[in-house]
């Protein structure tokens, strides 16, 4: 009977300890449940963060460029309105190769100039000046006569010595337009340099596309001289701002290899 009732009471612990052990697996795999639906929850909220930070991003970029592109076009308008505003009054009448090609004379008209109108009186002035150097050098240092103005065969080199001295004295005449002209056009390309992150090149077209003839010409001699050289004129061939500029209005054909071929590509 002690023997009957051992076996008894052995079968109920084992039955008893096997409903444990299935009520424990039971709340193992509840418990995995639970933590492969956290895994879920916490991969959701993983997505939801990344696909919040895109946009985050997105939207980032989008005010960066709205604040860029409100600078570079109020700074553009206001270069605009520069170049509107520039006006000269000559009272000796112009100045212009024919002066130096005809001894003596001299427009008896004073001149008022505005605008995109100055830059060919610059232009004018800087050529006559120029020419005057070319003359003094070919008879003073060469010890030959010029008598009419003619393709001189001098040395790139010495042409582009002989420009620089010459620009200068020219800049120092007319320096109250130009320096403000030349210092607003060179940080307006330099902020398209700086803060573009998309198609710099787009936006500095944007800026050549509003140069006339004469202001294109000058932005070329402006570049090699000592106003242009160190900081301008990189900036001028790393964005070809002398694409469709018209080489023939060049003070000399060899004036071209001032600059690298990408500034004119």
């Amino acid at each position: 009977m002690w023997a009957l009732a051992g076996v008894i009471l052995f079968y109920v612990a084992l039955r008893e300890q096997r409903i444990d052990i299935q009520t424990n697996r039971k709340t193992l795999e509840t418990q995995v449940e639970a933590l492969e639906q956290q895994i879920k929850e916490f991969e959701l909220q993983r997505r939801e963060l990344k696909l919040t930070r895109e946009v985050f991003i997105e939207q980032n970029n989008t005010l960066k460029k709205q604040q860029f592109e409100s600078t570079y076009f109020n700074t553009l308008n206001v270069f605009i309105e520069i170049v509107q505003n520039i006006t000269f009054y000559n009272n000796n009448g112009m100045e212009s190769i024919r002066e130096f090609v005809t001894p003596g004379y001299k427009s008896n008209q004073p001149q008022f100039y505005k605008g995109r109108d100055c830059f060919e009186f610059y232009f004018n002035s800087l050529e006559r000046r120029y020419h005057e150097k070319i003359k003094n050098y070919v008879e003073k240092e060469l010890k030959r006569e010029v008598k009419e103005l003619e393709e001189i065969d001098i040395p790139t080199e010495k042409q582009l010595e002989l420009l620089k001295d010459t620009y200068c004295l020219f800049f120092d005449s007319f320096q109250s337009n130009l320096g403000h002209y030349f210092r607003t056009l060179y940080n307006l390309i330099r902020f398209v340099n700086d803060k573009a992150n998309d198609n710099p090149k787009y936006y500095t077209n944007l800026v050549r596309s509003q140069l006339s003839t004469y202001e294109h010409i000058m932005l070329f001699y402006n570049g090699v001289s000592v106003y242009g050289e160190d900081k301008f004129k990189p900036l001028i061939e790393k964005y070809s701002l002398l694409n469709n500029m018209p080489r023939d209005l060049l003070l000399d054909k060899k004036h071209i290899e001032f600059y690298e071929k990408h500034a004119y590509e």
